[in-house]
């Protein structure tokens, strides 16, 4: 059964490497971080930005959750889903992002700006883990738009891995801007 141990557990583990990615990051002007390879690829700054994206859409469905209702156990059915999830991300294939995370077409936001937001989304996210008790953490709050609904902490390790990946696209990106 998942608890809000596990989960605050996941989200340390997930919050250290994003810090550890912001202190290797610091290393480069922001010019570099805010350079796109070439015009069909994201530069660093819109990598951290579909990031945010994603991470504040999944704090907005969990906030939403909270307050109406409407939520079962998660299934276990729900905990393969998070799995092939973390599998299929884990492979050397480029997906397209869903619509619901994708930048939009006018996207303008500058290194420092993403960093802020991230800050600011990681605070909230931690606040509500911390708001939330063992009766909550095993249920439907976490809704990936493809695999569908799980429980949080499911949600949390996919949201991992899905950073993970996006750290070896920064990385990839820094060895084509620098």
């Amino acid at each position: 059964m998942a608890t809000q141990k596990e989960l605050l557990s996941v989200y340390n583990q997930m919050e250290n490497e994003r810090q550890q990615l912001l202190q290797e990051l610091s290393k480069y002007p922001a010019e570099t971080l805010e350079k796109k390879p070439d015009a069909n690829s994201w530069s660093v700054t819109e990598v951290i930005y579909h990031l945010i994206i994603a991470e504040r859409g999944a704090l907005s469905y969990l906030n939403k959750k909270l307050e109406v209702g409407g939520f079962g156990k998660a299934t276990f059915q729900a905990g393969l889903k998070q799995k092939l999830l973390n599998f299929a991300i884990s492979l050397p294939v480029k997906y397209k992002a869903p619509k619901v995370v994708q930048l939009p077409k006018d996207a303008s936001v500058t290194y420092e700006e993403a960093v802020s937001q991230w800050d600011e989304i990681r605070a909230n996210m931690k606040k509500a883990y911390e708001g939330l008790d063992d009766d909550f953490t095993g249920r439907e709050l976490f809704k990936h738009p493809f695999a569908g609904k799980m429980n949080i902490v499911q949600g949390l390790k996919f949201m991992r891995q899905h950073m993970n990946r996006h750290i070896g696209q920064i990385e990839r990106t820094l060895k084509q801007v620098a």
